[in-house]
């Protein structure tokens, strides 16, 4: 009986342990997001006052996390740093965040733009990251016109 429970212990460790862990086999995810940006577009121009209509497709191989939006003035010959002249237009900067879920998801916004936002070229970046932390960037140039 002394052999029997033993041979019982030895071959129920044998099954327990040789039961593989599905993560302790898979692979980091080391593929970036991707992203289509359908509004705006490269180049397009926009009146101080109207809006921004905002059509981008997400993709990713495994998950998706998050988006960010960055839209500043470029005018200054892009320095990142903001220019404090003193003038009735603003150098109007735009910048919002949020989560995205699944392999592939659609973000659709409407942003106002001030009506005393300067006129000129201003960058409007993307950013995605997937749940790993991958991240992929695309920048784009609008404008932007003020007749006042």
């Amino acid at each position: 009986m002394k052999k029997f429970k033993f041979i019982y212990a030895f071959a129920l460790a044998g099954i327990l342990f040789s039961c593989s862990d599905d993560d302790n086999n898979s692979v980091a995810d080391t593929v970036k997001p991707t992203f289509v940006i359908t509004e705006p577009t490269n180049g397009e121009t926009f009146d101080a006052g109207d809006e921004i209509h905002v059509d981008i497709d997400f993709s990713d191989n495994v998950e998706l996390s998050s988006y960010k939006i960055d839209i500043h003035f470029a005018g200054d010959g892009h320095t990142h740093e903001r220019n404090m002249n003193i003038s009735e237009h603003i150098e109007w900067d735009y910048e919002a965040t949020g989560n995205l879920s699944g392999k592939n998801d659609n973000l659709h916004l409407h942003i106002d733009i001030p009506h005393d936002a300067e006129d000129g070229e201003y960058h409007f970046g993307v950013f995605a990251i997937d749940k790993a932390g991958n991240q992929a960037v695309q920048w784009i140039e609008i404008d932007i016109h003020n007749h006042d």
